[in-house]
């Protein structure tokens, strides 16, 4: 499990950035001396809407549909079979698209597809151009055209920004419950079945000839809990290491907090419903009866689950605040809101000690369930049941 999960979060971080091509500008070929015209115009309209965009002088039709083709190996293999086979090993064409003027009209040419953003810029200036024309033909004197198609400015005003990278931030703040989801369970269903197994073959009865029933529930719990600590740690460890690495920008920059974030509330969280396992551990007849007595904290944890997706949909909304509060969804809600960038600073102090008040009170209310359920005999018990033993 610890390699599983170690090579599944080095692989969420390394592999977008082993994988991932940079983009390249786009490029368009400028046929004629009147297409060629409009070059400055075209990169100025690109860069002002935030467009990668360069141009090429292209003599004429025949060179720029050769250079609008991509490239085909010789030989064998022509039509749509050596298309494929020449998509396969690399060949690109040199022009994305292709303009050409002529008297009152323009002709745009691509191979296959062409950018929706990319024409909608060449459209812009050509019509621009054409308006322009329009007005000097008029007797319009050529600075008054031209000042007359500068664009207005416009200022704009956030009132609440954005987090920045939101979608990197919802993938961490999936990948961060389904974790705690997932290691809380499997460690705190590990506590129950220990306790479970030493009742069931009576190995409890020789344990507590020399241990007080509090102090055998504690270190069971602890016992566990250090193991799963330390498979986590490894975890998180490697992930922090692999994006120290590679530096990956899909990765909320967020991350050194997060996942240090995560290991505390695996402890808060692990230790909280551990206590709970334990209890129903001791309540059980046989082995096979400890799913069923522990299906409440199951409950809780898959709940805490289902309302990440809640989160990550609607990470302002009150209810989510308020849900992340109690304490059985905390451990698992509580992280999700810090990876969306939505927690306050005073947030994570009062999460704490309220989840460390919460298990001061599981502790009390299991160690009483413990202590008279883990030596008696006969059938599974029932909560109730179990609380009114003395």
């Amino acid at each position: 499990m610890t390699g599983i999960t170690t090579v599944l979060a080095v692989a969420l971080i390394v592999g977008p950035a082993l994988f991932s091509s940079p983009t390249k500008p786009y490029v368009v070929g400028l046929i004629g001396p009147s297409a060629q015209a409009l070059g400055p115009a075209l990169q100025a309209t690109a860069k002002a809407t935030g467009v990668d965009m360069t141009t090429m002088n292209v003599a004429d039709d025949s060179t720029a549909r050769s250079e609008l083709t991509p490239a085909q190996s010789s030989g064998r293999g022509s039509g749509q079979l050596g298309q494929l086979l020449s998509s396969l090993r690399g060949g690109k064409a040199t022009l994305d698209v292709a303009l050409r003027l002529d008297t009152g009209s323009a002709t745009v040419e691509f191979y296959q597809t062409v950018s929706p953003t990319l024409a909608a810029i060449l459209r812009a200036v050509v019509q621009q151009v054409h308006q322009r024309d329009v007005l000097i033909q008029s007797g319009v004197p050529a600075s008054v055209a031209a000042a007359a198609q500068q664009p207005e400015p416009i200022s704009t005003v956030t009132l609440q920004p954005a987090p920045s990278g939101v979608a990197g931030r919802s993938i961490a703040a999936l990948a961060a419950g389904i974790l705690l989801y997932v290691s809380v369970g499997l460690f705190g269903s590990a506590v129950a079945s220990g306790v479970a197994q030493e009742k069931t073959t009576r190995t409890a009865e020789v344990l507590l000839a020399a241990v007080t029933p509090s102090d055998l529930m504690t270190g069971k719990v602890v016992g566990i809990g250090l193991v799963g600590f330390a498979q986590m740690a490894v975890t998180i460890g490697a992930a922090l290491i692999a994006n120290a690495v590679v530096q990956s920008s899909s990765v909320p920059s967020e991350v050194w907090v997060l996942l240090p974030a995560i290991l505390l509330w695996f402890v808060l969280g692990y230790t909280l419903y551990a206590f709970g396992y334990a209890a129903a551990g001791a309540m059980v007849a046989r082995q096979e009866e400890v799913q069923s007595v522990s299906a409440p904290f199951s409950v809780f944890l898959v709940g805490g689950y289902l309302l990440t997706y809640a989160s990550i949909a609607s990470p302002d909304a009150l209810w989510v605040k308020i849900v992340s509060y109690i304490p059985p969804l905390m451990p698992v809600l509580m992280p999700a809101r810090l990876a969306l960038g939505h927690v306050a600073i005073w947030e994570m102090p009062l999460a704490v000690l309220i989840m460390l008040a919460s298990i001061y009170g599981m502790a009390r209310f299991a160690g009483r369930i413990y202590a008279t359920s883990l030596v008696r005999g006969g059938p599974r018990l029932s909560w109730i049941a179990a609380l009114r033993l003395r």
